[in-house]
């Protein structure tokens, strides 16, 4: 080795680039840039595949130092869209996301083709967001998060404005919450059950007198209907009544007084009754389904350990929860 080779040897160094996920995970080999030392160098962003770039130097343009330095380079994995059609659509369609021209971007897409009444709108966590106007070069704010878009009209629209308005002034009645969904989905199982222990008591009752057996067999009242369809409702969504205008089903509980074997034995239900509520109880409506998915989401959670995982769950019942304040706010209009 020659002396200006020795020399020249010692007045190099170089800086090595790292390329991580954002758990820190190794997505490709480091790179080595050697330079003289004092001499300029230039950090390059390359495009992985199906990730974007999220975190880079301040100063890409560089001084070699007398130390070998390292720098990092982080990058995220690329995000979903989700396009969803009108208030009531569940399921939606996944428009596919790739590498854009520059390592930080996605490619623009093409959205889906509405009509003229219908505006596409960006799905936030507080409600709607900005509405896309070029719909044939769409790129997401956000390369690596989950967004979700929904086409509405003018008329759906002021009709989301008009309920959001309402909930932020702080309308609690009309707010859902996990407890209540809860109650609603284990409500149909405990009627169930609860009619079924009824039947089984009515047939190993006694006989009863002739006046008795006819009023059983009589069918509810509209005024009874009405009491059981309000004792299905989460709490939040039952009328309130004055202390003296209670519905016969709905009176506040009183004391329990022992009466005569006489008087309980005719207010056992009959079998009518109990399979009214079993029917009752098996009934399902869009918002009974909506909660029951949502039970098993909240189970799910429960059981859940892997962060993607997690997110892609909170994403899903975030979903379902604000279909089922939609539906609500629909129903009770």
């Amino acid at each position: 080795m020659s002396e200006a080779e020795g020399a020249a040897r010692q007045v190099q160094n170089y800086a090595e680039v790292h390329f991580e996920n954002l758990d820190g995970n190794q997505l490709m080999e480091p790179q080595k840039i050697f330079r003289a030392i004092s001499e300029e160098y230039r950090i390059a962003l390359p495009i992985l595949n199906g990730y974007v770039l999220v975190n880079k130097p301040q100063r890409l343009s560089r001084l070699m130092g007398t130390e070998p330095a390292i720098i990092k380079l982080v990058y995220g994995r690329i995000g979903s869209l989700h396009v969803y059609h009108g208030l009531t659509d569940m399921t939606g369609e996944l428009v596919p996301l790739k590498n854009g021209d520059q390592p930080d971007e996605v490619a623009p897409v093409q959205l889906p083709a509405v009509d003229e009444q219908h505006h596409y709108y960006v799905l936030d966590d507080e409600g709607l967001g900005e509405r896309i106007d070029d719909v044939n070069h769409y790129q997401p704010n956000s390369p690596t998060a989950k967004t979700s878009l929904v086409s509405l009209t003018d008329e759906e629209k002021q009709k989301v404005d008009r309920m959001e308005h309402e909930l932020s002034e702080g309308n609690n009645e009309s707010i859902l919450n996990i407890e209540d969904l809860k109650s609603e989905l284990e409500k149909p199982m405990t009627e169930s059950v609860s009619a079924d222990d009824q039947e089984a008591q009515a047939d190993d009752q006694p006989a009863q007198p002739a006046a008795d057996d006819s009023q059983a067999s009589q069918p509810k009242q509209p005024e009874s209907q009405q009491a059981t369809r309000e004792a299905k409702r989460p709490a939040h969504l039952r009328p309130q009544y004055p202390n003296d205008n209670w519905p016969a089903d709905q009176e506040p509980t009183q004391p329990q007084v022992d009466e005569p074997q006489s008087q309980q034995s005719s207010q056992q239900p009959s079998e009518s009754q109990a399979a009214t509520t079993t029917h009752q109880a098996h009934q399902a409506t869009p918002i009974t389904l909506l909660a029951q998915a949502f039970g098993l989401i909240c189970h799910s959670l429960e059981e859940a350990s892997n962060q993607q995982e997690i997110a892609d769950l909170t994403q899903s019942a975030d979903q379902l929860l604000a279909a089922i304040r939609t539906l609500t706010k629909l129903n009770n209009d």
